[in-house]
């Protein structure tokens, strides 16, 4: 019965962490908490965000941490722009990327038939889907990672305005009260 009682808990509190976890939510706010310049944040979630249209899946944190590492960006905002891809996005992500790559490239959007006969054949096949799915990856990834750029430059500078306009209006108010009580001594 305890058993019983403990694993409903354990179940309903793990149900909720996950939600959290896949909220666009839970993403905004460990954004605003990173102390990072605004402007470094945003590059570092573009760059995640260009990288999560990439048809790389399992590899895409890991690229984005990778080149967010060389070129001095947040590490975290870029592994937070990766996102876009998630248990729920992907498979719609991946049919987009494929389907933009083939209008780009000029080719008929239908899927080729696989011929499973020979190894080399196969190949052949995967390259017939790959290449367009890369290139609609790159053409997505660019539109959406400088949207995301100056959308999030823009949040964040704001955030920072009026984090630093409250602690300017703090110290305001103390300087009067040490002023008001050095008159009173």
């Amino acid at each position: 019965m305890i058993f019983l009682f403990l694993f409903n808990k354990l179940n309903t509190v793990m149900k909720s962490r996950l939600k959290k976890l896949f909220s666009f939510r839970f993403y905004l706010e460990k954004l605003m908490e990173m102390r990072d310049r605004p402007d470094e944040t945003a590059k570092g979630l573009a760059l995640g965000v260009f990288i999560g249209f990439l048809p790389i899946n399992g590899f895409q944190v890991l690229v984005a941490v990778t080149i967010a590492t060389l070129t001095r960006v947040s590490k975290v905002a870029a592994a937070i722009g990766t996102h876009v891809t998630n248990p729920w996005t992907t498979i719609p992500v991946l049919i987009l990327d494929y389907y933009v790559g083939c209008l780009l490239l000029g080719r008929s959007s239908c899927l080729p038939h696989v011929n499973f006969s020979s190894f080399s054949s196969l190949l052949q096949t995967g390259r017939e889907i790959i290449v367009p799915m890369f290139v609609g990856g790159i053409f997505l990834g660019a539109i959406f990672s400088v949207l995301s750029y100056f959308g999030v430059k823009k949040l964040l500078t704001r955030e920072v305005k009026a984090i630093k306009g409250y602690v300017g209006r703090l110290r305001e108010d103390l300087a009067g009260e040490n002023q008001k009580a050095n008159r009173s001594s």
